[in-house]
């Protein structure tokens, strides 16, 4: 029996009076304020299922709104993942780079300086050439005068 067959069963029931059986009007009022009592018992079912169906919906959409917002995050952990990998190669890049031209600015600066030492040292060695040709030049002019003067002593003294 449903609740609807047993609410028409107190509405309709018809209870036959017998000698000192129930008060009619006193059996008739319990069996009114049991079929109130199911119409109310119904009416707040019939309230709940509403207030659960509502529920299911808001949680049904929270629960869409959390995914989407997962996949948000995904999204978003993916492209910070992406842009961080993207930073590290440019970083690696530009330190590569750096490195590469500083060693270039290295050698470049190097070479110069062996340049500027080669340039120096060949000045040095052209000094020495030229100090080595007036030393000869000199000793040649002292012993050519060192002659002429002991030429000059035997010519005195063939004289004399």
């Amino acid at each position: 029996m449903t609740a609807d067959d047993i609410l028409d069963y107190l509405e309709t029931v018809d209870l036959k009076t017998k000698m000192r059986g129930y008060d009619q009007v006193e059996v008739d009022e319990i069996f009114d304020r049991v079929a109130e009592e199911i119409k109310i018992l119904r009416e707040e079912l019939k309230n709940s299922k509403e207030k659960e169906r509502i529920a299911e919906d808001h949680l049904e959409s929270e629960m869409k709104r959390l995914v989407l917002r997962e996949k948000e995050i995904e999204t978003l952990l993916k492209e910070a993942e992406g842009e961080a990998t993207k930073i590290i190669e440019n970083s690696r890049i530009k330190a590569e780079s750096l490195r590469s031209s500083t060693e270039k600015e290295i050698q470049i600066l190097a070479s110069e300086e062996r340049e500027k030492l080669k340039s120096e040292l060949f000045e040095i060695e052209n000094r020495q050439k030229d100090i080595h040709n007036n030393v000869n030049l000199f000793e040649h002019q002292f012993s050519a005068h060192r002659e002429r003067i002991l030429r000059a002593l035997t010519d005195m003294q063939g004289a004399i």
